[in-house]
């Protein structure tokens, strides 16, 4: 994906987290609505969270550096005019410079403004899937190309930077296939943690689903279940159990 497709993606679910805080601002009962696919948080809780992040990555690119999470607390006002407010004004920020321009972030590896066009652009759009979620109504679905790029996202960043020994083991592998998109991955689990390739080979245990579908599960969103598996399934509970961010 480039540029563009990030930008106009985070725009887009932006939007719709706006009108979903706006609605619960309406009937407050909303807010206490439960998130099946974020542990203990409420609604309430997951807006905040957003909110958060957009205020954390906009102070961080303006400062050149890490600005402590703990230092951003919330406005006096409203959560969801928080939320409007936080996302506007990470927007304008992006908007206002190119991908390649400089900018911190907390992989050491990419240390420009593409880093957060591509991370932002997921994680409004894994919350908005989470936001609807916690509404009882089927999620809009994520489109085939973000979800494969965001499985490649959680291997390319996460598993290196924050579990780069998670998931070890003795040789076991999972196999991975989208159904609707280009996207395999064979992780094979080592002592040291799990290597992954996107590549197709006969594996201990493979999961065959929509791109969205592997999404939210590698993420933790829907289980195995929802999957057509074959082998060893219990290796995918497991993933589900020790790979957490």
């Amino acid at each position: 994906m480039n540029a563009t497709g990030y930008a106009e993606l985070r725009a887009a679910e932006g939007a719709r987290l706006n009108e979903i805080a706006a609605e619960a601002e309406r009937s407050p009962y909303m807010w206490a609505r439960r998130v099946p696919s974020c542990g203990d948080w409420t609604l309430e809780a997951l807006i905040e969270h957003c909110a958060t992040v957009w205020t954390f990555v906009r102070s961080s690119i303006t400062a050149g550096t890490r600005v402590d999470p703990a230092t951003i607390t919330r406005p006096p006002g409203s959560v969801s005019q928080w939320h409007a407010d936080a996302f506007e004004s990470l927007t304008g920020l992006m908007t206002g410079r190119a991908p390649d321009a400089e900018a911190w972030s907390w992989d050491p590896e990419q240390q420009s403004m593409s880093f957060w066009w591509r991370r932002m652009a997921h994680e409004s759009t894994m919350h908005r899937w989470d936001a609807e979620a916690a509404l009882g109504i089927t999620p809009a679905p994520i489109a085939p190309e973000l979800a494969v790029d965001g499985v490649n996202e959680l291997f390319d960043v996460y598993v290196r930077l924050r579990l780069p020994d998670g998931f070890a083991g003795n040789g076991e592998t999972v196999h991975l296939h989208a159904t609707d998109a280009d996207g395999e991955w064979v992780i094979t689990r080592t002592p040291d943690g799990m290597q992954v390739e996107r590549a197709h080979a006969k594996s201990d245990v493979a999961a065959r689903g929509s791109a969205q579908d592997l999404l939210l599960f590698v993420w933790g969103r829907i289980g195995p279940e929802q999957l057509e598996t074959f082998g060893r399934t219990d290796l995918l509970d497991e993933w589900q159990r020790d790979v957490r961010f």
